[in-house]
């Protein structure tokens, strides 16, 4: 049994106790993801046509009903270590298609998607497999697709306390924003790019525009980092 299926049941309540101090909860933190995966996606793939995207080491799923709702259609996969918590996200999402693997090669043949995405997921994998877990994450990427993983910043004092808080994070290892990048271009990614994110746990209109004007400073509670797979003409 993965670890994270001793979590099955109190998970939500885990993260949420760990975050009350922040007055939101888990949903609040996970709507503001999937806010800005929407926005990749529609800035770096447009068009109209459904995309291919697949969300490693997605637990839960509780990122998928947002992104399913979202403008752009999507035929989103889920794949996870913990299988008794696959089997709940299968109940939640039926249209989602979830899968187990064993945490380092992912049962994909390769450019099989158009988007790989990871949701506050390195920190849990052992820093000697990092740059392999980005490299799967590669693997099965078409080229031109996308590799975006959002983790948390160990620079802010908020996300510092929130993991020493939470049982689920002890035996986390936070990786800095220049760390991920570095480890993103050792995968051969091109084109990458970054920001941090959520600096305020506010909703308000004025507050998200200050969010996304705010990327470039490094205090934000997580940040995202975003590379290409080389296209032929790249590669």
């Amino acid at each position: 049994m993965s670890e994270f299926d001793s979590y099955r049941g109190s998970y939500n309540s885990q993260i949420n106790s760990a975050v009350t101090f922040s007055g939101k909860d888990l949903d609040f933190f996970t709507q503001v993801k999937a806010e800005y995966l929407s926005e990749i996606l529609e800035e770096m793939l447009p068009g109209n046509d459904q995309l291919k995207v697949v969300d490693i080491g997605c637990g839960h799923g509780n990122i998928h009903g947002f992104l399913l709702e979202s403008s752009r259609p999507l035929c989103l996969s889920g794949i996870d270590m913990a299988a008794e918590v696959i089997a709940d996200a299968k109940v939640t999402h039926p249209t989602v298609d979830y899968s187990v693997y064993d945490g380092r090669d992912l049962p994909y043949q390769d450019a099989s998607f158009d988007v790989a995405f990871a949701i506050c997921v390195m920190h849990h994998v052992p820093p000697a497999q990092w740059r392999d877990f980005l490299g799967e994450m590669r693997r099965v990427v078409r080229p031109g697709g996308l590799v975006v993983v959002f983790e948390h910043n160990p620079l802010n004092p908020g996300t510092q306390y929130i993991v020493k808080s939470c049982p689920i994070d002890k035996n986390a290892v936070l990786l800095t924003r220049g760390r991920l990048t570095k480890l993103a271009a050792t995968a051969g990614l091109l084109d990458i790019h970054s920001r941090f994110i959520l600096f305020t746990p506010f909703q308000r209109r004025q507050f998200k525009w200050l969010d996304r004007r705010l990327g470039w400073l490094p205090f934000g509670a997580q940040y995202y980092v975003i590379g290409q797979v080389p296209d032929n003409k790249s590669s």
